[in-house]
C-alpha cells in the first residue's frame, strides 16, 4: 500500500497506523494520518493528511474509493466503530461514533456530526454544519431520528470481519 510522508516547515509527518488495522494494498496514505486499532479501509480509498491532521479511531469501516481529507487550518477528526460507505467526501470535520456516512455522501469543511447518525446516500451536508446525537440528515437537511441505528451494527462488523481476514490471509500468500 502507497504510504507517503511529508515535510512541513522541517518536520516529517508520517502516517501511524494500529498494527490490528488493515489497510488494502491499493488504499493511499498520505502524511499527519493516526490509523485507529480494528480499522479497515478499502482499496481504492484515499486518507490525506496534507492540510492538517486526519485522526481516525479504532473499529472504523472506510469502503472502497471513500476520500478523506482536510483544508488548510482545519483537521479532520472520526471518533469510533463508524461506516464510511463508498465513495463517500469526509472534508475537515468531525464526526463521532457509532454513524452510517452513506455512499456518496459529502461531508463537508467544518460539519460536527454527533454519535449515532445516518448521513444518507448521496446527502450534501453543507460547510459548519452540526448534525446531533441520534439524527438522519437526508440530502441536504436533518430529517428526523435515526431509528435504524442499530440495523447498521451488522453491516459495521460484517465489513470489518471481512477486512480483518483480509489482513490475516495477506501473511499467508
Amino acid at each position: 500500500m502507497p504510504i507517503y510522508a511529508l515535510k512541513k516547515k522541517d518536520k516529517i509527518k508520517e502516517p501511524q497506523i494500529d498494527p490490528s488495522a488493515w489497510v488494502s494494498e491499493h488504499a493511499i496514505i498520505i502524511g499527519d494520518v493516526v490509523i485507529g486499532p480494528e480499522t479497515v479501509i478499502y482499496q481504492n480509498a484515499v486518507i490525506r493528511g496534507d492540510f492538517g491532521k486526519v485522526k481516525i479511531g479504532a473499529k472504523n469501516v472506510i469502503q472502497d474509493a471513500v476520500l478523506i481529507n482536510t483544508a488548510d487550518g482545519f483537521k479532520t477528526k472520526i471518533g469510533d466503530n463508524n461506516l464510511f460507505g463508498f465513495g463517500c467526501l469526509v472534508h475537515g470535520c468531525t464526526i463521532g461514533n457509532n454513524n452510517v456516512i452513506g455512499i456518496k455522501a459529502t461531508v463537508m469543511t467544518g460539519v460536527k456530526i454527533g454519535n449515532d447518525c445516518l448521513i444518507g446516500a448521496n446527502s450534501f451536508v453543507k460547510m459548519n454544519s452540526k448534525v446531533p446525537d441520534g439524527q438522519k440528515w437526508i440530502g441536504d437537511a436533518i430529517k428526523g431520528e435515526n431509528k435504524a441505528g442499530q440495523m447498521w451494527e451488522i453491516g459495521r462488523q460484517s465489513w470489518r470481519k471481512n477486512g480483518l481476514w483480509l489482513k490475516d490471509q495477506e501473511h499467508k500468500c
